[in-house]
């Protein structure tokens, strides 16, 4: 299969590294900036990216002050605009061209994303920076990942997570007989309703034609050929 646009999906919490250096570890941003860079120069991908807000806001934070859960998402949507201005920052300072659209505008700092502008930079030979989510509460940034393939006609979706190396039948960190999926349809884990992945985010993945391949951030950090990457992860199809 050969892809010409590519979606990477990266997990927040993991820009954070061994959490010992703040919010941001530069092996982490080295690693992800060679990564993609990689992938510019051998396969030229036009590459879009969606980033989580972990290493900033969690969930969980929100749960246990209180917060209303509409005001943590979109405070947790907030965080992904944050961490896209630091890639952004981080790429164009090591000569990787690169541009910020947002759920929402930030006059001075990122447009309103839509297809049309999000193309329009990908024409341009700029790695797109998606920030924001969805732009609505109550949704992954899974999803989010889901919609801006969509909107940028991306031929695969590269999930980075952080934790994990592919996608599993139960949470290995919890269950001694969780097994590793390696290639599988968008509908059969909707069926099993892994953790994983978030549900919305297959349902919209379902729809289309959109390949999605789940690899750990230890495969970004440590890089080698996509195609042993493939040998790693989990590979999900329409069909």
């Amino acid at each position: 299969m050969v892809y010409k646009r590519v979606l990477l999906k990266l997990s927040g919490e993991a820009l954070a590294g061994d959490k010992k250096s703040g919010i941001y570890d530069p092996k982490v941003l080295s690693a992800i900036l060679n990564f993609v860079k990689s992938f510019r120069h051998h396969q030229k991908w036009e590459i879009g990216i969606v980033v989580g807000a972990g290493n900033i806001w969690r969930g969980k934070n929100a749960e246990l002050i209180g917060f209303d859960p509409a005001a943590a998402d979109y405070m947790g949507m907030t965080a992904t605009f944050l961490n896209s201005l630091a890639l952004k920052d981080y790429f164009t300072q090591n000569d990787l061209p690169a541009v910020v659209l947002n759920a929402f505008a930030v006059e001075g700092l990122a447009e309103k994303t839509s297809p049309e502008l999000a193309k329009k930079h990908l024409a341009k030979g700029e790695v797109v920076i998606f920030g924001g989510g969805t732009g609505k509460p109550f949704y992954t940034t899974d999803t989010g990942a889901a919609l801006r393939a969509i909107d940028m006609n991306a031929d695969l979706i590269i999930f980075v997570k952080d934790g994990v190396d592919a996608v599993y039948t139960k949470n290995p960190h919890q269950y001694k007989d969780a097994q590793k999926i390696t290639q599988v349809t968008y509908q059969e884990l909707i069926d099993l309703k892994v953790e994983a992945m978030d549900l919305s985010a297959l349902e919209v993945l379902n729809k289309t034609n959109i390949t999605s391949f789940v690899i750990g951030m230890d495969e970004v950090l440590n890089f080698e050929p996509l195609e042993e990457h493939m040998e790693i992860g989990t590979i999900i199809t329409k069909r």
